[in-house]
């Protein structure tokens, strides 16, 4: 198996979930502080047509700010249309999951996004020499 094979593997488990008992997460929220991914997000992107990324104003890019990747997921945006039955992806560069967890201290720029916490799935990078 490749590395992008495993990756994409790994990236759709973290949508899975126990529909006798919840409720499927509104969206997977990978964070990367690092930024290790972004050389290889435009090669992801044409493997996972429900990965966005969130940066500058890009939406043929399937990239833009954090306002616009929020009405993507509530699919508010005629132009841009999200797959069927796969649960959305946001990739985040340079966002650590604690700069999501107390809305009130988050970034101004990430809070449209702070609320998928509790209502989707956190998909982090662990750096063991944090």
């Amino acid at each position: 198996m490749k590395v992008i094979e495993a990756l994409i593997k790994s990236l759709r488990s973290a949508a899975q979930y126990n529909a006798s008992a919840q409720v499927a997460p509104a969206a997977i929220l990978w964070t990367d502080k690092e930024r290790e991914w972004l050389p290889v997000m435009t090669q992801l992107q044409s493997a996972l047509p429900e990965l966005f990324c969130l940066g500058s104003f890009k939406p043929e890019r399937r990239q833009g700010p954090a306002i616009w990747l929020k009405c993507v997921l509530a699919d508010a945006l005629p132009e841009v249309s999200l797959p069927t039955g796969l649960i959305p992806i946001i990739y985040l560069p340079g966002v650590i999951r604690q700069d999501l967890r107390a809305i009130s201290a988050c970034p101004a720029d990430l809070q449209p996004l702070a609320e998928l916490q509790y209502r989707g799935a956190l998909l982090s990078q662990v750096n063991t020499n944090d």
